[in-house]
């Protein structure tokens, strides 16, 4: 009897040794009985710190910014009738509107559409003048100039705004504009005429 315990306990002492061994060299069983290596364990890296940013400063609601010079001339070279026809604009609306100082006369009010864009015109027998343009469509030239100006004015006014008001000291001239993840995404344009 002592030796059928000799006998079991030696048998299990030589798989708890084979199964140390298997440990020590990498080996061991997997699921289906067969001997696959183990994969090496390999030090841990330590990854540097982020550097900490600061937090971005959110939006300011509405801004407002008098400057003569960017809300006189928002465009730069304003376009004219001639030019928005030139590059595909359709005329939708013409108006016949009674001129305030000249007696019997009668000018027009046009409307032009441009790629998303609409503008206004009040149009004299010797001039046109720009009464109103609601921009949406910043990707042509006038457009692109447009967009120069409102973000210079977001950034004299201090940063990024919701809504940016743009006038020139006698509050003749204005331009509103709403922006949409720091950039105009509509813009009302009112020059000042009589």
């Amino acid at each position: 009897m002592l030796s059928a315990m000799l006998l079991s306990t030696s048998k299990s002492l030589s798989a708890a040794l084979l199964y140390a061994a298997l440990g020590l060299f990498g080996c061991g069983p997997d699921d289906t009985g067969r001997t696959v290596a183990r994969p090496v364990p390999q030090p841990t890296r330590r990854l540097a710190p982020k550097p900490r940013t600061p937090p971005v400063a959110a939006p300011k609601a509405v801004c407002t910014l008098t400057n003569d010079s960017l809300a006189g001339q928002p465009f730069g070279p304003e376009p004219t009738v001639q030019e928005l026809l030139a590059v595909g604009a359709k005329m939708t609306a013409r108006k016949p509107f009674a001129n305030l100082h000249e007696a019997g006369q009668m000018d027009t009010i046009l409307t032009l559409q441009h790629q998303g864009n609409e503008f206004e015109f009040y149009r004299t027998p010797d001039k046109d003048l720009l009464r109103q343009a609601v921009i949406t469509n910043f990707r042509p030239d006038y457009g692109r100039r447009l967009r120069a100006t409102l973000n210079e004015s977001a950034r004299q006014n201090g940063g990024t705004c919701l809504q940016l008001r743009l006038r020139d000291t006698e509050r003749a001239n204005s331009v509103s504009a709403t922006f949409t993840a720091g950039q105009p995404s509509t813009a009302r344009v009112q020059p000042y005429f009589d």
